[in-house]
């Protein structure tokens, strides 16, 4: 008989019920992958097939077509999703007027700031984590006591994973948090994978794929960085964006796995799973806008992530299932990750802790009048100390003292293409943007923990950030 791939059986096991009793309290099955930007899940019209588990788990639980991180990189963007609280109001991260993570150690998350793992503890889970990414040592694993940070790939980070199941998954309810780094630089793609998505041999042949694992080299002429557009340049974007497309192949593939285990071992209806991205990835989108700021201490522009708020870097999928989620049901409205951790204690029956900028929305996701959450984002890891303002429809991008950088209406302009901001004393609707960003930094200011101490990174955490591109 031919195998079943992973999606099709895990399609069928989804339908399935669990063969053994349900707990009182759900479990929590918290997966996430770096540098996921949403244009490329396939549930969010990708064109590609790059995520044929994640699929089904759209069509069986709920997916937020507009979820945004509220920072363009890792630890601020974990930080907030884990504590419900705007970068500003929980210490992590970046911090300065001019900033530059490659050459400073970020600030950790402060320690009055309680964190998802530190209240599911105190609540009684068994708590574990298998992580890829070190800066998620600088507070985000708090309160996941089984943890295991490496710069390791999806195949090995999936096998822990299962290891952890079979070892600790029984009676008690558990939360473990499984994150993937593998779309995040270096982007190792297999073969098997870039076939799979219909790439040919102009992928799997091109002299320049071996460099554009990073970004290309310089020396060779394949750099991809700071360019004044993508034009000249479409040949080797097609092969970088196919190795990116094929390690979420990669990633798709072991999540299917995992939740393959949950449903044989009896443990998936009662589990609350959640699939997110901390930041997505630029791929010159905005390379016009950087070859004319050129602000990034690095003196890079048009790749990657950290240096800007625009949307490429700020919209995220968002998957729910589990117990007390509607099947097949999308949430057309924004979303802002500070509620995520608040949203998922609901689920759990869990009260949130005081003091947080997120909320419980689980009445807002039951209510089909829903309206927009507004947002900000701010706590980019390279230039300008730069923040945001959306309230649904329009953006606008200013600098900490107010000065206006940036300004759009993503109903009409959702890729950003069209500044509007040299208009902005003629736009009925920018006078309330800017207040509502100016005094949303206030409160954020005037509630800021004292200032956290500066991360300190063992040979073996530096090692990691070194090969994902962070430090020299």
């Amino acid at each position: 008989m031919r195998r079943l791939g992973t999606a099709c059986l895990l399609a069928a096991l989804l339908l399935l019920p669990g063969t053994a009793y349900d707990q009182r309290r759900p479990n929590l099955l918290f997966l996430s992958i770096d540098t996921l930007r949403a244009d490329h899940v396939s549930c969010y019209g990708y064109e590609r097939k790059t995520t044929p588990s994640l699929d089904e788990m759209a069509r069986s639980g709920l997916r937020f077509a507009k979820a945004r991180s509220v920072a363009p990189w890792t630890l601020p963007s974990f930080a907030s999703m884990l504590t419900g609280r705007y970068p500003t109001r929980h210490g992590a991260g970046a911090e300065g007027p001019l900033r530059d993570i490659s050459h400073s150690v970020p600030r950790v998350l402060s320690s009055e700031v309680p964190t998802l793992g530190e209240v599911l503890k105190r609540s009684g889970y068994r708590t574990g984590a298998v992580t890829s990414n070190p800066y998620l040592r600088l507070g985000p694993l708090r309160g996941f006591d089984d943890a295991v940070c490496k710069a390791i790939r999806a195949d090995r980070i999936g096998s822990l994973s299962r290891e952890w199941i079979h070892r600790e998954v029984d009676g008690a309810p558990w939360a473990l948090w499984v994150h993937f780094n593998d779309p995040h630089e270096p982007t190792l793609a297999a073969d098997p994978q870039l076939r799979a998505l219909g790439y040919g041999e102009e992928v799997l042949d091109d002299p320049a794929r071996a460099d554009l694992v990073r970004w290309g080299s310089k020396e060779k002429g394949s750099w991809l960085g700071n360019r004044p557009s993508a034009d000249g340049a479409l040949d080797l974007l097609r092969t970088k964006v196919a190795l990116y497309d094929a390690t979420i192949l990669q990633v798709d593939h072991e999540i299917g796995r995992i939740l393959e285990l949950l449903q044989r071992k009896g443990q998936l209806r009662n589990t609350v799973v959640v699939v997110v991205s901390d930041h997505g990835e630029e791929f010159l989108d905005h390379a016009e806008e950087g070859a004319r700021w050129r602000h990034d201490p690095r003196g890079i522009w048009g790749i990657g992530h950290g240096h800007t708020l625009f949307e490429e870097q700020l919209h995220v999928p968002l998957i729910l299932m589990g117990p007390g989620i509607s099947p097949d049901r999308v949430i057309a409205e924004d979303f802002p990750l500070t509620e995520l951790m608040p949203t998922l204690l609901g689920l759990l029956g869990l009260p949130a802790p005081a003091g947080m900028d997120g909320e419980d929305r689980g009445a807002w996701l039951r209510d089909r009048q829903r309206a927009p959450i507004p947002m900000a984002a701010e706590s980019t890891a390279y230039g300008p100390d730069w923040m945001a303002w959306i309230d649904g429809r329009h953006k606008v991008v200013t600098d900490r003292t107010g000065h206006v950088q940036l300004l759009y209406d993503l109903r009409e302009d959702p890729y950003e293409l069209h500044d509007l901001s040299a208009s902005i004393d003629s736009l009925a609707f920018a006078p309330a943007l800017r207040e509502s960003l100016s005094a949303w930094n206030e409160r954020a200011l005037a509630d800021a923990p004292p200032p956290s101490e500066e991360g300190a990174l063992t040979d073996d955490m530096r090692a990691g950030l070194k090969s994902l591109g962070y430090v020299q």
